[in-house]
């Protein structure tokens, strides 16, 4: 299996969902597949520092905030890379909408740490990201058009490139429709296990 695989979408598409469905199918076949949220680690780091922070208010801080918080997260998660024996899945989001602008949810050091395997994107349409934002009442999302959905996929895709330009990990698409979590899951799992 591959070691560290990095698991991203824009807010809405579900990739939660799926990592957990992932873990589930890969465990009724006997392989070990952890996964840990980026921004959970963040938010429990934070709490150290003595900043009760819910997980959408990290990126309203500095961007300076967030990068320390980001690195530190990083050495974290291969900290307990160390004790999976099967694969880890990262969750996270490849692009962040702070009030200066769309920033790496994955920077070139945070990049350096990881050291990914492949990058795999939760993408829905955006008419179902809409609806998922919408029901989703645990999470403070901001609300937005249809429109800025649509630019934070390209923006997604775009910072994809990016990322695998610079570790040369290939950036496979998973589509996620509404209903379709355990498809999508099962073609994750494929891309996990060397065959």
């Amino acid at each position: 299996m591959k070691k560290l695989v990095v698991v991203t979408g824009i807010p809405g598409t579900g990739k939660t969902t799926v990592c957990n469905e992932v873990e589930k199918i890969a465990e009724k076949r006997g392989k070990e597949v952890k996964t840990v949220n980026f921004g959970t680690v963040m938010v429990e780091l934070a709490k150290k520092r003595g900043k009760e922070l819910h997980r959408d208010d990290i990126r309203k801080h500095s961007i300076d905030f967030q990068q320390k918080l980001q690195i530190e997260a990083a050495k974290k998660i291969m900290e307990k890379a160390k004790n999976v024996k099967g694969c880890l899945i990262v969750d996270t989001h490849m692009v962040i909408r702070t009030q200066e602008g769309y920033f790496a949810g994955l920077p070139h050091r945070v990049l350096q740490i990881l050291n990914p395997e492949i990058f795999i994107l939760i993408e829905a349409t955006p008419e179902e990201i809409l609806t998922r934002r919408f029901k989703d009442a645990d999470r403070k999302r901001d609300k937005i058009l249809e429109e800025e959905v649509l630019e934070e996929l390209s923006f997604s895709r775009f910072f994809a490139a990016s990322c695998a330009s610079l570790t040369g990990a290939p950036v496979k698409i998973v589509k996620n429709p509404d209903g379709k979590q355990v498809e999508a899951a099962k073609e994750i799992l494929k891309l996990l296990v060397e065959e």
